[in-house]
């Protein structure tokens, strides 16, 4: 191979090394670093489910229905907020978005591979508990994640509780 060519070859295993480390860095999908983790609007879980007392269900509605738990639409979040003081900064951040008409720009934390199937409705209709994967979420202040999502961690769960470790029922 000619000079010309490993340069060539050097150049682009260079310019894809940059691009990658850059998608990790300014990655706009699923958060893989806790310093992703800001949400648009400072949310508390320590507020709302500690304080108030909000299940978990009333805001992330679908968790019992289908796959996704679905986080909180603005207008869901009004249901509340519309009545009540809106002088602190996040809620006015709120209340801007209500009435631009749009939906809250909500930073996604978590994304499981395409070969996983994972349903959140199956979980809850098991009788898991929101805490047993993301943690006592009404002592905190930001938006949790669950510990991780590795087979290893799955398994031991699922076998913990005597649940099905077929691989075939979490990877179709």
């Amino acid at each position: 191979m000619g000079k010309e060519r490993w340069t060539a070859l050097f150049l682009i295993m260079f310019t894809a090394t940059l691009a990658t480390a850059a998608g990790l860095l300014y990655s706009t999908g699923s958060a893989d670093l806790t310093t992703q983790d800001r949400q648009p609007i400072a949310f508390s879980h320590q507020v709302h489910a500690g304080e108030l007392n909000i299940s978990c269900l009333y805001c992330h509605r679908y968790a019992s229905t289908s796959p996704t738990a679905a986080v909180p639409t603005v207008s869901l979040c009004m249901s509340c907020h519309r009545s009540m003081n809106t002088a602190h900064p996040e809620v006015q951040k709120l209340v801007r978005y209500w009435q631009r008409k749009e939906p809250i720009p909500w930073v996604r934390l978590q994304r499981l591979p395409d070969f996983v199937y994972f349903t959140h409705e199956m979980h809850v209709k098991g009788r898991m508990q929101c805490a047993d994967c993301h943690g006592r979420v009404e002592q905190m202040h930001g938006t949790p994640r669950a510990p991780t999502y590795e087979m290893g961690w799955c398994l031991t769960c699922h076998r913990q509780r005597e649940a099905s470790d077929d691989c075939w029922t979490c990877h179709k």
